[in-house]
């Protein structure tokens, strides 16, 4: 019984808190009556606990955190594994060979009477899960760097004439920080797109080993099941730096989700403050976009507690390769044929 009204708990607190619905319309969703919907919303909100302890919690855990008066005072409760923690260590794992394995090994010299490592695993999957719903993936420190562009452009006024142009914004996000750079340019061709990416090294005072870009024509040729083709320009890019280039499959946004989030983040935090602005020159464009850019790195994650600039330090500066001796120019390749003289 008790298994069964933790489910409709957790249904109930995940139409609240991830969907935003109303008592009514959670009632109607689950059959819950609202005067239950109520009572749960109301002890959620008294345990202090948030949406991602909810989820991240066993049923008989989240039963006492939400009503402690099924809570049997003789049964001592096991200490739950710190997860921020093992998230942090396993996201190092290519330096340090760290494996789950090892980690509840760790946990149950500390606690003796700790969880079994089945159990360890099944707080971590839920925790990991918790991070990102849709896309499940562990990001190793140094390892990618995720490019897009934003759907959203932003003007820029020409004095003169006043006609206004589509300012395009390049975003890269580092896979393990989430460290985020930012660039306005004025086309999406491939030279200001290879400039971008030349200008996104250098605020990372380096380069992860891979590189993973959508599926536009500056970046990938083609994409399909026979067979990946890069733009050579942008092989030669990836060669100067020493990088390998693994492009997004066609139409699969899961495959890259740091840029998703990287992209709807800037959007949200950077594009909208500007909205009201005007501008017209691509270097004013930057120079307020820099200032927000350093403030969108500076804050807090709520749920991990950390800046993605804390993290860029822990986590991907440390693995990053250092730049070569000098910055990639700008070349062009061509095939030509050769006449018969």
């Amino acid at each position: 019984m008790r298994n069964i009204r933790m489910k409709k708990v957790r249904e109930v607190l995940r139409l609240h808190c991830r969907m935003n619905l109303s008592i009514r319309k959670i009632n109607g969703a689950t059959g819950v009556p609202r005067s239950t919907v109520q009572n749960y919303l109301a002890r959620y909100k008294a345990s202090g606990i948030d949406i991602n302890d909810v989820e991240a919690l066993l049923d008989d855990e989240l039963c006492f955190k939400l009503f402690p008066e099924d809570r049997a005072p003789t049964k001592p409760g096991k200490p739950l594994p710190d997860m921020k923690y093992i998230h942090s260590q396993l996201q190092q794992k290519r330096k340090t060979k760290v494996t789950l394995m090892l980690l509840w090994e760790e946990y149950r010299a500390q606690h003796p009477n700790g969880y079994e490592y089945t159990q360890f695993r099944v707080h971590w999957t839920r925790y990991n899960h918790s991070l990102n719903p849709s896309m499940r993936q562990i990001h190793i420190g140094g390892e990618k760097v995720f490019v897009d562009y934003s759907g959203l452009t932003m003007p820029l006024y020409d004095i003169k004439t006043g006609e206004i142009a589509k300012a395009q914004i390049f975003v890269a996000v580092l896979g393990a920080s989430g460290y985020t750079f930012v660039h306005a340019s004025a086309s999406q061709k491939q030279e200001d797109f290879i400039y971008s990416h030349v200008l996104a090294y250098t605020f990372f005072d380096g380069t992860p080993r891979v590189v993973v870009p959508d599926n536009l024509k500056s970046a990938i040729i083609s994409n399909t099941k026979n067979g990946i083709v890069v733009n050579e320009t942008y092989a030669d890019l990836a060669r100067h730096y020493g990088m390998a280039v693994e492009p997004a499959r066609p139409y699969k946004p899961k495959d890259k989700p740091k840029a998703e989030q990287g992209v709807q983040g800037i959007q949200r935090y950077i594009l909208a403050r500007l909205r009201h602005r005007k501008f017209y020159d691509i270097n004013e464009l930057n120079d307020a976009i820099g200032i927000l850019l350093d403030d969108y790195n500076n804050k807090i994650v709520k749920h991990l507690q950390q800046s993605r600039t804390q993290m860029f330090e822990a986590l991907d500066k440390p693995h990053l390769r250092e730049l070569p001796a000098n910055r990639y120019s700008y070349r062009q390749f061509k095939a030509a044929r050769v006449n018969q003289d």
